[in-house]
């Protein structure tokens, strides 16, 4: 086969990590020659999900050293098509949702475990170099994690029903109980700490420590991921049974309001510099991670992944995690700019 008939023309989403489903339009693509047509990412073949001569469904397979996508038929080989793609950072952990960025920079997530399960090490820090240094703390579950003001981490138990905070990374002390299965925390700016109870209220604690219920929603098979914006809005998720789900916005004065439906296992939460709201979730028949704008209510696609359960933005990185580890990937104007 002549190369220059084979070519890749675009790949959407424009970005991806891997786990991810990406769609490949091209033309001179042979599927009827399955020891002799492939999809390598750098030097890794990715498995196919369905083919035509002019598009390609593929599953983005590791490969870290990898600079774009080729296409190989018989012998031919495409051009590099340059593409964005994300590495995994860690592995063998256990986040069950967004991880969070420390004030130096690092990463922080989770070894969760299982209801009841007490992990050696239910902490993990990772540098952006993906070097992984254990807590050896005793925290039951560690669920949501979230910065305070004065630079602290705090910890939600699903296990004990507590909020914990984690001084210096050295000492722990309960801050709230008797919160049922806390999942999902996040400040807003004014200091107040938000709490999502799967079984289905959403709790304000305020800087004096007293708590209010301040939304009640349908319970969750999971957890509830939450996210605050700069207006003061808080936007929540919780999969449900039912794989069509929504995102709530539950304003300061406590009205709840459906901003997005239609999404399957809705988890993690961000909101962008922007103002957009980031969601991993899959939706439409796709999986990765969402886009949403509250000005112009469009979503779009800007990241294939797997089933993911939560994100944290910074800048132009997104981290991403599966049940599993952490990915890295620096999005940029390729992914819609993530500011």
């Amino acid at each position: 086969m002549d190369s220059q008939n084979l070519a890749i023309t675009a790949i959407t989403p424009p970005t991806a990590v891997p786990g991810g489903e990406v769609s490949i339009q091209c033309r001179g693509f042979r599927p009827g020659l399955p020891c002799g047509s492939k999809v390598l990412f750098g030097e890794i073949e990715a498995a196919i999900v369905s083919a035509s001569a002019g598009r390609v469904v593929a599953i983005v397979p590791d490969s870290p050293a990898a600079q774009g996508v080729i296409l190989h038929v018989d012998g031919a080989t495409s051009a590099c098509y340059p593409y964005l793609l994300g590495t995994r950072l860690a592995s063998n952990l256990h986040p069950v949702t967004n991880p969070v960025i420390s004030p130096d920079g690092d990463i922080i997530t989770t070894i969760s475990g299982s209801r009841g399960q007490q992990s050696d090490h239910p902490l993990v820090r990772i540098t952006r170099d993906g070097r992984v240094t254990p807590f050896p703390c005793k925290v039951m579950n560690p669920t949501g994690l979230a910065y305070g003001a004065e630079g602290q981490l705090y910890i939600s138990s699903r296990a004990d029903g507590t909020i914990l905070r984690y001084t210096d990374y050295e000492h722990l002390e309960v801050i709230a109980e008797d919160l049922g299965v806390p999942c999902g925390i996040v400040f807003d700016a004014d200091g107040r700490l938000f709490v999502g109870d799967r079984t289905g209220n959403v709790f304000r604690i305020d800087p004096d420590s007293s708590r209010q219920v301040i939304a009640r929603l349908p319970p969750s098979v999971s957890a509830y991921h939450l996210a605050t914006d700069s207006e003061g809005d808080l936007y929540v998720t919780g999969p449900t049974l039912a794989m069509r789900d929504p995102v709530y916005r539950i304003s300061r004065s406590g009205k709840i309001t459906t901003i997005l439906e239609g999404l399957a296992r809705p988890q993690g939460l961000a909101v962008g510099r922007e103002g957009d709201l980031w969601i991993a979730a899959a939706y439409g028949g796709k999986k990765g991670v969402f886009r949403y704008s509250k000005r112009s209510k469009t979503i779009s696609h800007p990241v294939a992944g797997p089933m993911l359960v939560g994100l944290a933005l910074e800048g132009p990185n997104i981290f991403l995690a599966d049940n599993s580890g952490i990915f890295r990937l620096t999005a940029g104007d390729a992914a819609g700019s993530i500011s």
